[in-house]
């Protein structure tokens, strides 16, 4: 901190040793991130989650039988 900033030189690229660190501590966070994640129930889009349900004769929603 009390010296100059060292810069890395490739071609027309020139970044601090400082900022290239934080570039690649954030892209590990996000990689881990991205491969941790807590697995939660399966999680259906709207089109499926409307096909699960069918439509009962009294006009109300019923759930259709769930696949073991």
């Amino acid at each position: 901190m009390n010296g100059p900033a060292q810069y890395l030189h490739f071609g027309f690229i020139l970044i601090s040793l400082a900022n290239l660190l934080v570039i690649a501590l954030l892209i590990i966070i996000f990689l881990l991130a991205v491969a941790l994640r807590r697995p939660e129930k399966q999680r259906f889009s709207t089109l499926e989650a409307s096909s699960e349900f069918e439509e009962a004769g009294d006009g109300t929603p019923a759930q259709a039988e769930a696949q073991i």
